[in-house]
């Protein structure tokens, strides 16, 4: 695929899972040259999202800064590595940004669908992520550590033609080289 996606696409990831917070609904839509990335994430049964809390998307190629959106309550930081829970080791590119949504609302107990958060990259490909996220448990207060996959965008390589265009190409130069043998005739 070109990077000028004329589709819009949603991936359905998670259902009943356990865990705090989760990346539903993945979408990916063409905006201008770029492309937005629209994650729905809810809070789970048995789970309670307090002030501090956070979720951190891995490995985000191409962002594009300051054209995110987020839900009230939640503030958005970006760095090369990651904001992650203890004792969970995601994949991390330290050379790829990671974008971090933490939580300053008031506490909220799962389950509940917390909206939709979203970022611009310059690249509409995707490929698997992670997902880390951290809230407390409902049963005991503890703190509740989760990871899972998602889907974030991957560098397409620049001037690499597309299959089709290799066709074309292979039989295309022979008939040039026809052409050529044509014009260069004696009359």
């Amino acid at each position: 695929m070109g990077k000028r996606i004329g589709l819009v696409f949603c991936l359905v990831l998670a259902g009943d899972a356990a865990g705090g917070l989760l990346p539903v609904k993945v979408g990916v839509a063409p905006e201008g040259a770029d492309f937005r990335y629209t994650y729905s994430i809810q809070l789970q049964s048995g789970a309670v999202l307090q002030p501090g809390d956070y979720f951190t998307i891995f490995d985000f190629a191409g962002l594009l800064p300051n054209h995110q959106v987020e839900p009230v309550g939640f503030d958005y930081g970006s760095r090369p590595t990651g904001t992650t829970p203890a004792r969970l080791n995601p994949v991390d590119d330290a050379g790829i940004a990671n974008l971090t949504w933490t939580y300053s609302g008031t506490t909220v107990t799962g389950p509940v669908d917390l909206g939709t958060f979203s970022a611009l990259s310059q690249y509409g490909e995707t490929t698997d992520g992670a997902f880390t996220g951290q809230t407390h448990r409902e049963v005991d207060g503890h703190l509740n550590g989760n990871i899972t996959d998602t889907r974030v965008p991957v560098p397409t390589a620049p001037g690499v033609p597309e299959p089709a265009s290799w066709v074309l190409l292979i039989a295309g130069v022979p008939l040039l080289f026809g052409l050529n043998r044509i014009r260069r005739r004696p009359t």
